[in-house]
């Protein structure tokens, strides 16, 4: 008890000497000297009955005048009744909130929670007391809870057993364990800890205090003192070397502001300490720490052999520092070195197969990997980084037992269908995955039935949707593009208003009440439709009624014609520019429609397949009643869908990479996706079953990678994307489209068509011409007898 009355004296003599203050009025310790407030707890004065006041003057007056050369220390001592030093609150149960933070900002509010439990239980009554301390704070399964633990207790093996039954010991939650006994030198931390899974977090405090260590309160005093005392001398040195060389503006500019002297003064006096401390270095608690993380699944050159049967063969203690009660915490390492660097930089075992596009494997000719990509191996590396692991690769094709390396056959190249599917996973690897030897299986593998799998999928890295493949639908023929722009009540409308317009023309040319108003080239019924049909055509016109109301009707007849003309133009150049499709499968549901295909086809080992089996679908049952299953690209039979006798479902994005490879090869779209996306298979990679604290983990920063958007750029390098037959480049395509023979036939046709009216009509004429007006002319002339 009297050492933690010291330690409270020094922490208020500490706190007193070097509290931060805002204000900067105080230049340096060559103008001015150091201020010193000395305040000694009353109620540890009157506990003990010593003149602790007289014996620090004595000291702290004798250290200044012999040991500090440099500077001035103005010391004042206080003594105030009002200043207590509380001890801790003893009920049983207290909850304090030390921060609330507002709810809005998201943050969870930090509480302490302090337990007692009574060291006179025994048995029974003892663990029924732990379990129903702990039981509060046991995650929910399948929940990752972290929390913080400091155990003071003589049941520390009690508490750790108890806490491992609730799954208290994993990635997130930190233990430290205080073992309390004076002096325990064969304190086993691997014996305690024997049924922990890796991935705990747990660090032990020895007591490391020597039983025949002589301390005193005024050599403590003069330790302290006299590391003050060479700080600030120091600090007054360097000042005075510095100030000599520079100008007074300049020394304005770069002097310490208070807070940053307090620093350094207190820097200047741990280095002290450390060096020169003899009072107190008997008081020392030694802090071990777990190594815990990947032990199991390290790569076994580096993996230690297990050197007892328990779930903690491969934990390793390390001690990382010591506590003393002036120098505070002396640590080499982190505590808890796995919450701040994950799996230290170890080497992980990380089985894999060659799938592309989600794992792209390049080997050279002794099957050895050289070089890994694809989506998967993109999310390997990020991982990687993230948890700070390194990983070595091992493909379980080329895997057989004792860890032998045989040469895998490879199928012929020409047969192999286009794209992949993650439903089937090799048996090799799930064998693999289950001996707990490696940290992941770094593959794309379907989501179905977790809880009935020898292993664990992380989060889903993708969803990719089935769609089905045809014929690209036919043009519709363009013989009749002339008539397109306008329908069949338009073109009727507008012979009708020819018909109409040209006798109405003429009545008005014909009626004009003088004679000089009436058009010569304007008096007959055939001259007007000649001359509004020449109008429509945009060839304008030889006359132009004098009349004010032929005028208006001619001027209004010009108006339609612009009307006419523009719109027919317009809607002629986007027909040209955008062809029209016959009728085409949108939709599975339409299938009965089409008569002309009469094969279904279905890639083999597909979740499509065992997904129909549960299915309400209709159209998706008659579908695989009529599919034909089909393992090659001879079963596949692309050149049927291509005739237009043949439906394939598969990933679309399977099918993009067929109709795109076609594409490249004829370059002509001769290939339509449906518009349906159906069945949304989610693909995730693999974890070992004993690797669950690891997968939270894991899972944590997949789901922060598809926040950032790293999985949406990784999917649009690697997986096929609209190709150019359709979506923009489609678009791209109809824009660039060069008109064609198959465009212009209704051009030339109408062309050839008005050549056989004229030549028909000249027949006519010249027939009429010569048996009607010639054998007129042949006729005598007649009689004229006037009387």
């Amino acid at each position: 008890m009297r050492s933690s009355f010291r330690l409270l004296l020094l922490c208020g003599l500490q706190l007193c000497i070097l509290v931060p203050i805002e204000a900067n009025d105080f230049s340096s310790f060559l103008s001015a000297n150091a201020s010193l407030a000395v305040v000694v707890d009353h109620e540890y004065m009157t506990m003990h009955g010593q003149n602790i006041r007289a014996h620090f003057e004595k000291i702290l007056s004798d250290i200044i005048r012999e040991n500090l050369k440099n500077g001035g220390i103005n010391v004042r001592y206080f003594s105030w009744n009002s200043v207590r030093l509380k001890k801790v609150d003893d009920n049983s149960v207290m909850v304090k909130s030390i921060v609330h933070e507002s709810t809005t900002n998201h943050i969870t509010p930090i509480s302490l929670i302090l337990y007692k439990i009574n060291d006179s239980l025994k048995g029974q009554k003892k663990r029924s007391a732990l379990r129903q301390a702990l039981a509060q704070f046991a995650p929910p399964k399948h929940e990752l809870k972290q929390q913080q633990f400091l155990v003071v207790s003589k049941f520390h093996d009690d508490i750790i057993e108890i806490a491992e039954t609730l799954n208290m010991f994993h990635v997130g939650n930190q233990w430290m364990f205080f073992i309390l006994e004076k002096v325990r030198r064969d304190f086993d931390a691997g014996t305690v800890t024997i049924n922990l899974d890796e991935g705990a977090n747990v660090a032990f405090a020895l007591n490391k205090t020597l039983p025949d260590c002589q301390d005193t309160l005024n050599c403590t005093i003069s330790e302290v003192s006299l590391a003050l005392v060479t700080a600030i001398s120091k600090m007054t040195v360097e000042e005075q070397s510095i100030y000599g060389e520079i100008s007074d503006e300049e020394w304005e500019s770069i002097r310490y502001t208070k807070q940053e002297k307090q620093a350094e003064i207190l820097e200047y006096m741990k280095d002290y300490l450390k060096a020169n401390s003899k009072c107190a270095s008997c008081a020392r608690w030694q802090i071990e720490t777990a190594i815990t993380w990947g032990k199991s699944q390290e790569n076994r050159k580096f993996r230690a052999a297990p050197t007892r049967d328990a779930k903690n063969q491969n934990f390793e203690f390390i001690n990382i520092g010591y506590w003393s009660p002036l120098l505070g915490f002396v640590c080499q390492e982190l505590t808890f070195p796995h919450i701040d660097h994950h799996f230290r930089n170890i080497t992980m075992d990380v089985v894999t197969v060659h799938n592309p596009p989600w794992q792209i494997l390049t080997k050279d000719s002794h099957g050895v990997i050289l070089e890994h990509k694809g989506i998967v191996m993109e999310l390997l590396k990020e991982l990687s980084r993230a948890l700070n692991f390194s990983y070595y690769l091992h493909e379980a094709s080329n895997w057989k037992d004792d860890y032998s390396i045989t040469t895998s056959t490879s199928s012929n190249e020409s047969d192999e269908l286009a794209g992949s599917m993650t439903f089937r996973i090799p048996y090799r690897l799930v064998e693999m995955v289950q001996g707990n030897q490696f940290f992941m299986a770094a593959v794309a593998a379907t989501v179905e039935d977790p809880d009935h799998k020898p292993f664990n999928y992380t989060l889903p890295i993708s969803v990719q949707k089935y769609s089905f493949i045809t014929r690209q639908p036919d043009e519709v023929s363009r013989i009749y593009l002339f008539t397109a722009p306008f329908t069949t009540e338009t073109w009727a409308c507008l012979v009708g208003i020819i018909l109409l317009t040209a006798p109405m023309l003429y009545a008005i040319n014909r009626l004009a009440p003088l004679q000089e108003m009436q058009i010569i080239g304007l008096s007959t019924v055939k001259s007007c439709f000649w001359y509004i049909f020449g109008a429509l055509l945009q060839q304008g016109g030889m006359y132009l009624p004098r009349a004010d109301s032929g005028r208006l009707v001619v001027g209004f007849w010009w108006i339609v014609v612009i009307v006419l003309v523009t719109t027919y133009c317009g809607n002629l150049v986007a027909f040209l520019t955008f062809p029209k499709f016959q009728p085409g499968v949108d939709y599975l549901s339409q299938l009965p429609r089409h008569k002309e295909i009469s094969q279904y086809g279905l890639r083999n080992g597909t979740f499509f397949e065992r997904y129909v089996q549960t299915t309400t679908r209709d159209d998706f049952k008659h579908y695989m009643a009529r599919a034909q299953i089909y393992g090659n690209s001879q079963e596949e039979n692309i050149e049927a869908v291509k005739q237009g006798h043949r439906i394939n479902i598969d990933w679309r994005i399977n099918l993009q990479l067929i109709v795109q490879q076609h594409f490249e090869r004829d370059k002509e779209c001769r290939f339509a996706l449906g518009k349906e996306s159906f069945v949304d298979e989610q693909i995730a990679m693999i974890v070992p079953s004993h690797s669950v604290p690891y997968l939270h983990l894991i899972n944590s920063h997949i789901d922060r990678l598809f926040r950032m958007g790293f999985m949406e750029r990784w999917h649009q390098m690697n997986l096929p994307s609209a190709d150019k037959c359709t979506g923009k480049s489609s678009l791209r395509q109809v824009t660039n489209h060069k008109v064609n023979m198959d465009d212009m036939q209704g051009c030339f046709l109408v062309l050839l068509l008005g050549f056989m009216v004229a030549f028909a009509i000249g027949c006519g004429e010249f027939w009429y011409h010569h048996l009607y007006v010639h054998k007129t002319s042949r006729q005598p002339p007649s009689s004229v007898f006037t009387t």
